[in-house]
């Protein structure tokens, strides 16, 4: 799992928030001049890739490419909803030739187990993983039932994962990819399994 850095909710969503009244209240989804807002904080906080496999997400379709992902589905945790802290980006609902893609918020969808979870907080959540040079990910350290639990539900060990990490850690232990090919120290901007590549070199992303 990637996870998020630190959100701060953005000022158009806490005014709308604060608009609640005994005869209105909040709901999901968000009007656009919210959703918008909602949608950058977290692009920044994750650093513009899926908070569960790390590929970097296509904003240009909304909705298509990415979708807004409840990390506690509305359906059992209705009272979340709109709470910055359960909200997410994932890749998906489609990939780049508009197949159904078969990992991360597609392959969970309403699944969750309040007892038997990660949250997706970088980079305590990345920790909890290895990802080994043959590209496969598993637990950091057994017994670890939440982290196993996680591979399934996000299928983390689909095969084009599985093949994008390896041919990422071949390049970087052959030397013709470093870490200055993953993070722009300009601007922060990431690429994709960033955090692979920081995990694999002992570092940690800005």
């Amino acid at each position: 799992m990637r996870g998020s850095h630190a959100k701060t909710a953005p000022k158009a969503l806490t005014d709308w928030l604060a608009l609640e009244s005994p005869n209105w209240q909040p709901s999901y989804p968000f009007p656009n001049d919210i959703r918008q807002p909602v949608v950058t904080v977290l692009l920044t906080a994750q650093r513009g890739l899926c908070v569960y496999c790390g590929r970097r997400l296509n904003v240009e379709n909304p909705g298509r490419f990415y979708h807004i992902e409840h990390f506690r589905p509305r359906s059992t945790y209705r009272h979340l909803a709109v709470d910055l802290h359960n909200i997410v980006l994932s890749c998906g609902p489609e990939d780049d030739e508009r197949i159904p893609t078969e990992t991360c918020g597609n392959a969970k969808e309403d699944w969750f187990d309040e007892g038997n979870h990660i949250e997706p907080v970088y980079p305590d959540c990345t920790n909890r993983f290895r990802f080994l040079l043959t590209g496969e990910i598993t637990v950091a350290l057994e017994p670890d039932e939440a982290a196993r639990t996680m591979i399934c539900v996000l299928n983390l060990n689909h095969r084009e994962l599985k093949k994008d990490r390896k041919d990422i850690l071949d390049r970087i232990d052959g030397e013709s990819l470093d870490l200055s090919d993953f993070i722009d120290s300009d601007d922060g901007t990431v690429q994709s399994y960033a955090h692979v590549v920081c995990q694999h070199l002992g570092s940690a992303l800005p």
